[in-house]
């Protein structure tokens, strides 16, 4: 295998071809020090195998930083706490680079309580505040930030260290014609542009000698117009490499203006970053890393065979699965917990000011999780009603605490709302982890019984020591005149047992799966109309996943009613909104998607036949939420039993 192939980078060599990108956790403490989650967190994926481990972005400047716990360098008391965090991951055989940002017009000044700075005084749309030019006098004041950091990583034993020129941070920010509108040596030709941070990399080759390796994260595209453009990528990477850098590692966009691509999330195009990737390879000698999405070991393999680069990083993929590297080179592929780059568990959480974790992997941050301790009593008999995502993650975890599980659902395949979950666009590769309990649950010996459904007599005879409930919830049925006569679809009707709609559509609700079923139906050519009471629609959404998913409404004409409630079903749609009555055209399909409840009627009925102690409420069951809490539910209950 290529992965498993050793490469020189710099003065270091790498014992595979596997690089764990930075991904920010949170994990710090406020003032940016090192914590024991912190540590826990990247062992495990240095254990893993991983041969190179780019620690996540840490700020040089207390006015560089992003979120509230961010790891941080920006002083001499923080190199010991670095220490302790890069000392254990050599140990476990991984290269550990240091990665150095500051965040210019990105910070966020609600966490830095400073202001902002920048090459110029032009806002990030995101952050929506006007940074404050940096005045020529200061420049050597932010590029020695840099300098001192780098100087911090070396001390701290660091192995290598990455400088972020990319993603529309500070030095990209002088990098891009759109955000550098300088009229001093700092500003104008691609010359001028570049040397705010070729004199960074001076300075830093001048302070710790020429044989400390230094990879350069950069955009080979900031998809705006008038901004960095793959031409001007190219041209920089041929001078870093001159300059002497160690290896390139290639991204895309800017985190204001194209934030979706950077982050590659759902709906933009898979493996548009790996060509940009290729695009720059062909044109230096020096490695060149690749990035995105990159969610398989087939994946990996294919980059690396095909020559579009010399390393493959992996951000998210390693968040939900620590293992990947071993599992992918003892071909243990299909074990591995796929990461489908939906961000609600990882960085919507974050951004959110919730606890970083993993839709899929309950363990993160809780890390010694990771390998699940046998029961004190094993060989219990649990049985799961319900073959959804908590369900199928309660088997999991009671059967790697030597129990013996079965699992029982009526439908016909195991996945429950995950299923219609991964039917709109764009959203398919949220059965991964169903393949992926396909895949273990039979090994460690679950018995599941599909299209079985199972009455309150039967559970009551089985004889169980537990009951699991994760039968899921249903849909809410409005009440309305005239609907019942008229007919109806519930959202799930569509998206998981495929029922066929009329070719008008109006959808009764806006949240999540109102809009994911407007986004599916409408692709298939439907003529689709949303109708929501409250003030705005996707409310549940992420914000860059949301953007582009309104972007495919508007473009297949979706028409969208906010502050409009749905009052009579009759020759027409009779509607409320706060200008009065409005009729809407009386679609061939009314589908309703206006939330789901618990459904509790098996454990309602069970639990006059069976001791209440024996049985256990979870997931959508108990409360419906998202599937970060199902799956954590279903692992925290079973860990119980």
């Amino acid at each position: 295998m290529e992965l498993t192939k050793p490469i020189q980078l710099g003065g270091i060599e790498l014992k595979n071809r596997l690089v764990m990108a930075p991904v920010k956790t949170g994990y710090a403490t406020v003032e940016g020090q090192v914590t024991e989650e912190l540590i826990g967190y990247y062992l495990n994926r240095a254990k893993g195998g991983v041969g190179l481990i780019v620690l996540e972005s840490a700020y040089v400047d207390p006015s560089g930083k992003e979120i509230p716990r961010q790891l941080g360098i920006y002083d001499d008391s923080l190199v010991d706490g670095l220490k302790r965090l890069i000392t254990p991951l050599q140990e476990a055989g991984s290269k550990v680079a240091v990665y150095i940002n500051h965040a210019g017009r990105i910070a966020n000044p609600m966490v830095t309580k400073l202001p902002l700075i920048a090459p110029s005084p032009i806002a990030c749309p995101t952050i929506g505040v006007e940074p404050q030019g940096i005045p020529h006098e200061d420049i050597k004041k932010w590029q020695n930030t840099y300098v001192k950091a780098a100087i911090r990583a070396y001390e701290a034993g660091a192995d290598a260290l990455e400088i972020q020129f990319g993603h529309g941070y500070l030095v990209h920010q002088f990098l891009s014609p759109h955000t550098n509108k300088r009229e001093d040596e700092y500003g104008g030709s691609f010359e001028n542009r570049i040397r705010f941070g070729m004199e960074i990399l001076d300075e830093i080759k001048k302070e710790i000698g020429a044989d400390f390796p230094i990879i350069v994260r950069i955009s080979a595209d900031e998809f705006v117009t008038g901004g960095w453009t793959l031409e001007d990528a190219i041209r920089l990477a041929k001078a870093l490499e001159d300059k002497g850098v160690a290896a390139i590692d290639v991204s895309l966009g800017s985190s204001c203006e194209s934030g979706a691509i950077t982050l590659q999330t759902l709906g933009t195009q898979k493996g548009l970053a790996w060509e940009f990737a290729s695009k720059i390879k062909e044109q230096v000698n020096i490695p060149v890393i690749a990035v995105g999405r990159i969610n398989t070991p087939e994946l990996a393999e294919e980059i690396l065979v095909s020559g579009k680069a010399d390393l493959v990083a992996l951000g998210r993929p390693l968040v939900a699965d620590p293992l990947f590297v071993e599992k992918a080179i003892s071909g243990r592929s299909k074990e591995i917990r796929r990461c489908a780059a939906c961000h609600q568990g990882c960085l919507d959480e974050l951004r959110a000011g919730r606890r970083f974790g993993c839709n899929f992997n309950p363990s993160v941050g809780k890390e010694e999780e990771i390998e699940i301790q046998k029961a004190p009593q094993p060989g219990k008999k649990v049985f799961i009603i319900g073959a959804g995502p908590a369900g199928l993650e309660a088997a999991y975890t009671a059967a790697s605490r030597g129990h013996k599980v079965t699992i029982y659902d009526e439908n016909e395949e195991l996945g429950g709302q995950l299923i219609a979950a991964s039917m709109p666009p764009y959203k398919e590769e949220l059965t991964g982890i169903v393949e992926y309990y396909k895949e273990v649950l039979p090994k460690l010996g679950v018995e599941i019984k599909l299209n079985h459904r199972v009455t309150a007599e039967e559970v009551a005879k089985l004889e169980a020591d537990a009951i699991i409930f994760a039968t899921g919830g249903e849909p809410i049925v409005l009440s309305i005149p005239g609907l019942k006569e008229y007919g109806y679809m519930t959202a799930l009707d569509v998206l998981k047992e495929g029922k066929k709609t009329g070719q008008t559509v109006a959808i009764i609700g806006g949240g999540l799966i109102g809009m994911e079923t407007a986004d599916y139906l409408s692709e298939k050519e439907k003529k689709v109309m949303v109708i929501e009471l409250l003030d705005e629609v996707a409310r549940d959404m992420g914000i860059f996943e949301k953007n582009l998913l309104m972007k495919r409404l508007k473009e297949r004409d979706v028409e969208i009613y906010v502050k409009t409630k749905l009052k009579e079903v009759n020759k027409s749609l009779v509607t409320e909104t706060p200008e009065g009555e409005r009729n809407l055209p009386l679609p061939d399909t009314i589908v309703l998607s206006v939330g789901m409840r618990p459904n509790r009627t098996l454990y309602e009925e069970v639990k006059k036949l069976v001791p209440e102690e024996k049985l256990y409420l979870i997931g959508d069951a108990k409360e419906v939420r998202k599937i970060v809490h199902a799956i954590s539910e279903g692992r925290n209950v079973a860990l119980t039993i």
